[in-house]
């Protein structure tokens, strides 16, 4: 089994915390290095045996003790640690026998029980030094000290990987060019490093290192976009993808988007709304969480390109998740395509993130698919913009918030890496989304 984190545990005591513990544990070390509970016995076989040589393979084993654990009682009404075949009693004796660390965890405001309230073979539980683990805001910080505390108990090749995100990882893709008309005349290959965030039940949160630098601002093709200005950006994560229905879903525990699916990003969030989950999303994993400010957004799009587009001077359905089809609108019509490019198909929703080809930063959707928020307060041209990245907060406007990208529903136009937009903060759709950002994670 090669267990490191054996974790025992009543669910009658303290279920829910336990699977917030877990999630952050398997975050940290490797899902296969901890051993949650008696779901991971096979069936058929002796539940004292596999428990004992489970807690025989493991290095640390966490005893969580919430309010009811010490009193609970089965069917009959007798206390559960009275009984020779209780899991719990059978996991802390198996690991004190063979003085395996064993850490109690205090959850739910529970106090650590003395010896004369345990069994004689549990005795020794009441003398080893434990942590106690809160409820939010303190709950990641409490987790890291646990984690240190786990980790001090491995040494040399014995230790555990790093936390996933903790790991120097990277991913490789290919950066696609096409000319003035949408042909394809280069494909090269890219890689970037990214960080992922376990957001739990499966369900991660991917963050690409975007390096800082310098750019040019803006466009000749609007006044709304003018006057062209150069900024200064710091590095910072920014999400690989759009926020998507699971990973909203997971953080907010609710999905309201109109076009269902997992891997869709979510949309009819309001400026609100995306504030909010990044609100929670921070304090779920204790790293300081927030919307892009507009010239993060576009510096991160352009990704070191100087064209309407980061695949060049046009843009194709075949790139990108936008309106291809001529749309006549109040007498006037907008084009499906975009300077000397084609026309394409109007796929009349979003689409799965990651379908198609992302920038040179490793950032995929930044042109259409669903609008994204920005922080910024609406301003009608950029007259008077921060030069530093920052986010342009100081206006009488406080009500219309930028949107950036284009969506599914919106002419290529549109969808420009310099084209700005706004919608008030409280306004939800099905072509609003938004994608996250990070100064300076936990985990790095």
């Amino acid at each position: 089994m090669g267990t490191s984190i054996f974790i025992s545990y009543r669910r009658v005591d303290s279920s829910d915390v336990t699977g917030r513990i877990y999630d952050r544990l398997i975050s940290a070390f490797d899902r296969n290095s901890v051993f949650k509970d008696v779901d991971s016995i096979p069936f058929g076989v002796d539940f004292r045996d596999h428990l004992d040589r489970a807690v025989s393979q493991c290095q640390v084993c966490l005893v969580v003790v919430g309010r009811t654990w010490l009193e609970a009682k089965d069917e009959g009404g007798r206390r559960r640690l009275d009984s020779t075949q209780d899991f719990v009693r059978i996991e802390i004796e198996s690991a004190l026998k063979r003085n395996i660390p064993v850490i109690p965890v205090l959850v739910g405001g529970a106090v650590m029980p003395g010896p004369e309230q345990l069994p004689p073979s549990l005795e020794a539980l009441a003398y080893r030094n434990g942590v106690q683990v809160r409820s939010d805001p303190d709950f990641h910080r409490d987790m890291d000290r646990l984690i240190a505390g786990i980790q001090q108990h491995f040494g040399g090749a014995q230790t555990p990987p790093p936390p996933p995100s903790q790991q120097k990882q990277t991913f490789s893709f290919e950066v696609v060019t096409v000319n003035d008309k949408g042909e394809e005349i280069s494909r090269k290959p890219g890689q970037a490093e990214y960080v992922r965030e376990a957001l739990g039940n499966g369900v991660a949160l991917d963050l690409v290192k975007i390096p800082g630098g310098t750019f040019q601002m803006g466009s000749k093709e609007s006044e709304a976009e003018q006057p062209i200005h150069s900024v200064t950006v710091s590095p910072f994560l920014m999400g690989k993808f759009p926020v998507t229905q699971e990973q909203y879903e997971s953080v907010m525990e609710t999905n309201p988007s109109h076009f269902k699916g997992e891997k869709r990003p979510v949309e009819m969030v309001s400026w609100n709304d995306a504030v909010a989950f990044c609100q929670r999303l921070s304090e779920k994993l204790g790293n300081q969480y927030r919307l892009p400010s507009e010239a993060e957004w576009e510096y991160a799009c352009r990704a070191g390109t100087k064209t309407p587009f980061y695949f060049g001077e046009t843009i194709t359905t075949a790139l990108a998740n936008y309106r291809g089809t001529d749309w006549e609108y109040q007498g006037k019509t907008y084009p499906g395509n975009y300077g000397k490019g084609p026309r394409g198909q109007y796929r009349k929703q979003t689409t799965p993130v990651g379908e198609f080809p992302p920038n040179a930063f490793g950032l995929y959707e930044m042109h259409g698919n669903v609008w994204e928020w920005c922080a910024d307060c609406w301003n009608e041209n950029y007259k008077g913009a921060p030069t530093d990245g920052s986010a342009w907060l100081s206006t009488n406007d406080n009500d219309n918030r930028l949107i950036r990208g284009g969506s599914w529903g919106n002419p290529p136009r549109l969808c420009r890496s310099a084209y700005r937009n706004y919608f008030t903060l409280d306004t939800c759709n099905g072509r609003l989304g938004f994608r996250v950002v990070c100064d300076s994670p936990r985990t790095m």
